[in-house]
């Protein structure tokens, strides 16, 4: 059975509508793009900017010619990126580990050149281009220095000196504004760090050597002043009993000389009292004579009892 040829007619003339509607809503899609609030556009025709003079095309719903026109964005708001570590080698060939972060932003007026004056065409090579330059600067400046300066008090100086030189030549070069550079990553090789810990330990050790020799100096004339106040201590004892000793000498021959002074008046007086020398001798010998009480004299021998002292008489010659 064959299809009447009106309905065929009929079919075709629908479908034809209908492609001709798809084709119009989209050319018309495509006569209209939206900028959002963050960006900035151009707006190129067979690769060709329209009205660059005028500036970037603002926030808003802009319309274009479709299939000729073509609109490229740019982000003007604040931005930081990350940048992939790297590495750098310093005057004296020491391996350096360094990462940045970059905060900037790109002002409206700078948009035109970024997206057509460096490297391709649009928004495609910006944070790459920033990446190579930013890596440059940081590897001239790295190499110019001494790791230990790098790693000791020399340290912020040279990281100030990097965000300083990257923040000017960012701006020279692409126009951008750097609100700041950061340095999350700044590290050495492991031989360098296994150097600085020999070191360390070798330093430390000779501190506590240092302080060992003081301690014992220290401890030594400690003993020292120690030992010469015990000596003076022991002198002046020393002295103070022979001065005692010397006091306490003459006391006792002053004593002897006054018991003996006493003595001697006591027995010129008994000497004068009995009329002389002779009168006093025959009052002693009277006096021993009353005292006796028949014994002998006795001398004591060695390992004998006392022994009666017997001394011969000489008698008196009666014949003359």
């Amino acid at each position: 059975m064959t299809m009447p040829a009106s309905t065929v007619r009929i079919g075709s003339r629908t479908l034809l509508l209908g492609a001709s509607m798809i084709a119009i809503a989209a050319l018309a899609s495509g006569s209209w793009f939206r900028v959002r609030q963050n960006e900035v556009a151009y707006v190129t025709r067979f690769g060709q900017v329209l009205n660059a003079q005028a500036g970037p095309l603002q926030p808003g719903l802009h319309f274009k010619l479709p299939l000729a026109d073509e609109m490229d964005t740019i982000s003007v708001s604040t931005d930081t990126v990350k940048m992939p570590a790297m590495k750098a080698f310093t005057r004296d060939t020491q391996e350096v580990t360094l990462q940045l972060s970059l905060t900037y932003n790109v002002p409206p007026s700078s948009a035109y050149h970024l997206l057509y004056e460096v490297g391709r065409a649009g928004n495609i090579d910006i944070a790459h281009n920033l990446e190579s330059v930013a890596n440059d600067r940081v590897r001239s400046i790295v190499s110019r220095q001494d790791v230990t300066a790098l790693a000791g008090e020399g340290r912020e100086k040279i990281v100030d000196e990097i965000k300083a030189t990257i923040a000017s030549e960012l701006k020279r070069l692409f126009k951008v504004e750097v609100q700041d550079v950061q340095i999350p990553t700044l590290d050495f090789s492991a031989q360098y760090k296994e150097a600085v810990n020999r070191a360390t330990l070798a330093r430390a050790q000779r501190v506590q050597a240092e302080q060992d020799r003081e301690r014992a100096r220290v401890e030594a004339e400690t003993i020292v002043v120690k030992a010469r106040g015990e000596a003076d201590s022991q002198y002046a004892r020393a002295e103070g009993q022979a001065r005692a000793q010397l006091v306490q000498a003459r006391a006792e021959a002053e004593s002897t000389k006054l018991r003996g002074e006493a003595d001697a008046s006591a027995i010129r007086a008994k000497i004068e009292a009995a009329g002389g020398v002779d009168g006093y001798a025959r009052q002693l010998q009277a006096q021993a004579a009353l005292n006796w009480k028949g014994g002998l004299p006795q001398i004591m021998g060695a390992g004998m009892g006392p022994v009666p002292l017997i001394l011969p008489l000489q008698l008196e010659d009666k014949s003359r």
